[in-house]
């Protein structure tokens, strides 16, 4: 132990400890008032010094010790404080997959490149977002010292599948498919739910929430239904708060809509505010419709689909319309969208492979 005094006439005691994480030499120092009795101020601060490298060592074979699961549960406490709720629940169900796969009681800090690509890969067709959410996790677990190391990150690309951005592009209905699904639904309020969907372009959570007054010539869209919490919350971003210009196809969907809660409500005897609710005035259960609607795109167009295509389809028509893409993008309520700008450049380059089929036809001399 060493101690000097200090300009205040306090004195300052010091230790040397080799830091359990570098193995490189480092201090710890506490400051005290004299009492007069050098004695017992020297042994009042060696213990003092010595707890603190104690906490230091704890601390350290408490990283070392960290499960993953144990991981989880301090990741999505500190994303309740700074992120919206759903948001953190919806980070927990993600990371609830990816700890089944590598395991709920491995210490975070014995992970390795090739155990982590080895289990992500168990089912090949997520690697690459589950990859992208376990990095995000990793990282901050070492901002918040709760591993010392993650260099290992570096090692895991994602791995390259270009056939993902032309599936996501082809994830949307043409207007023969869209005729034959409408054709085959035999539940009204799941039919014009799906009309609704792709004539105005809403994700499911945000037409789940609207009330009946937020429907007039325009469709303003401030909120969102959330499937993770089952509750009304805030829209996904900022620019997702909007008003969606109502077209003359949409209004007569529109009509369709009211009439059939109107009548519904005059028949049963029930009141909402909603402005699609499901039977009895309450909010539409999602994996009710999602398995309605995708059960019907297998029978009816051989195709497997959950109803954000019918989003995609509406971005489809409106770029087969000639719609520039910043029009849809401020319609759909983003900034930027990947698969937007996938979904429209592939239409359309088909509209002009179209166009240079046509012209390979036309004989000018």
């Amino acid at each position: 132990m060493f101690k000097r005094r200090l300009a205040s006439g306090n004195v300052q005691y010091g230790e040397w400890y080799l830091d359990p994480l570098t193995d490189k030499r480092k201090r710890v120092t506490i400051t005290l008032t004299p009492t007069g009795r050098k004695k017992v101020d020297d042994t009042v601060a060696q213990e003092a010094l010595r707890a603190k490298i104690k906490g230091i060592y704890d601390a350290s074979d408490q990283i070392d010790a960290i499960t993953l699961k144990s991981l989880q549960e301090r990741y999505i406490d500190y994303q309740k404080k700074h992120v919206k709720y759903q948001t953190a629940e919806n980070d927990r169900r993600h990371l609830n997959a990816i700890i089944r796969l590598l395991g709920a009681d491995t210490i975070a800090d014995r992970l390795s490149a090739a155990y982590v690509a080895d289990k992500l890969d168990a089912i090949p067709v997520t690697y690459n977002e589950r990859l992208k959410r376990f990095k995000a996790w990793m990282r901050w677990a070492y901002r918040m010292d709760l591993v010392p190391d993650i260099q290992y990150i570096d090692k895991l690309p994602p791995k390259k599948d270009d056939s993902v951005r032309v599936k996501d592009a082809e994830k949307y209905l043409e207007h023969e498919e869209i005729t034959r699904l409408l054709d085959g639904m035999t539940v009204d309020r799941w039919k014009l739910l799906t009309e609704f969907l792709i004539l105005s372009g809403l994700r499911i959570g945000e037409a789940i929430a609207l009330n009946d007054a937020d429907v007039d010539t325009c469709i303003h869209v401030t909120k969102t239904y959330s499937k993770v919490i089952k509750s009304i919350s805030t829209t996904k971003t900022a620019t997702s708060t909007r008003d969606v210009d109502v077209q003359p196809e949409l209004a007569a969907c529109i009509k369709k809509i009211r009439k059939l809660i109107r009548e519904e409500e005059m028949l049963y005897g029930y009141r909402t505010d909603l402005f699609l609710p499901a039977f009895g005035g309450g909010y539409i259960n999602y994996d009710v419709y999602n398995k309605y609607f995708r059960e019907n795109c297998e029978r009816i167009l051989g195709r497997r689909l959950t109803p954000h295509a019918l989003r995609h389809t509406h971005t489809a028509m409106l770029a087969e319309a000639g719609v520039p893409l910043e029009t849809i993008s401020r319609r759909l309520g983003h900034s930027d969208s990947k698969v937007t700008k996938s979904v429209y450049m592939h239409v359309t380059e088909g509209m002009r492979q179209q166009d240079r089929e046509r012209l390979e036809k036309v004989r000018i001399l």
